[in-house]
């Protein structure tokens, strides 16, 4: 591998390792130079927000559908945290979850809606958790007007992909290989695909996009050094960094 392809994770949660800075180290020495950090609740956002450093880690925080009844209180403090750090660069990961739902989905869908709207105001990019909910996340974005939207661990087909692209949203490739995911990759453009490892779940370091943008690579039939400078535009584009 060249030592000059450098790599972007667009989605992990940074501050559950047990030792985030030698996550850090090791991902840079690895050549991912861009990592987005991300909450999803009360408890982690915080977490979050300490570990960005502007440089290499990047934060986004939100309020998660999985605690939309727990930790909406929180919502009432998110602009203003969002606001006041240049180094929070979006609103995430929010959305739906109806595999399975901890909150009614109800609430999940007015706690989403909420943290859209936050972020519209605020101009800022949203990053999308949305689990057996993909078709209705998407409606709901599109009805209200968001311009730059992340679908993180994207599980739709190619359909509904290419609609997603088709209004310049992002398709974040998760770790793991299935023929629908090939099919996914397949059938968007490149600029509208960014891969992630969501590390420490699924991945097990932010280091493990290596894998992910080679195998990005090779259904593109395309080098990976370009696949690699090309996802990582694709990030730092997208969340303004």
């Amino acid at each position: 591998m060249n030592g000059k392809t450098l790599f972007a994770d667009a989605h992990c949660h940074l501050n559950l390792f047990d030792d985030p800075a030698k996550a850090v180290r090791d991902s840079i020495a690895a050549g991912v130079d861009t990592i987005l950090a991300t909450g999803g609740s009360a408890k982690d956002n915080p977490q979050v927000v300490g570990l960005a450093d502007g440089k290499n880690v990047f934060g986004v925080i939100g309020i998660d559908p999985t605690f939309s009844d727990r930790d909406s209180d929180y919502i009432d403090t998110l602009a203003g945290v969002v606001k006041g750090d240049k180094k929070i660069v979006a609103i995430g990961e929010i959305g739906l979850d109806f595999v399975v739902p901890k909150a009614a989905p109800d609430v999940q869908r007015k706690v989403f809606e909420r943290q859209v709207n936050i972020a519209m105001e605020l101009d800022k990019p949203i990053v999308i958790h949305a689990r057996k909910a993909v078709e209705e996340a998407m409606v709901m974005i599109i009805d209200m007007g968001v311009k730059k939207a992340m679908f993180h661990f994207f599980e739709g087909d190619e359909r509904t992909a290419k609609l997603l692209a088709d209004h310049g949203y992002m398709i974040s490739i998760s770790p793991g290989d299935s023929s629908k995911k090939r099919r996914v990759i397949k059938a968007v453009d490149i600029n509208n695909i960014v891969a992630e490892t969501d590390s420490p779940i699924v991945g097990k370091s932010p280091a493990d996009v290596v894998a992910v943008v080679e195998a990005v690579a090779k259904i593109k039939a395309i080098d990976v050094a370009e696949a690699a400078q090309r996802t990582r535009r694709n990030v730092r584009e997208f969340f303004y960094i």
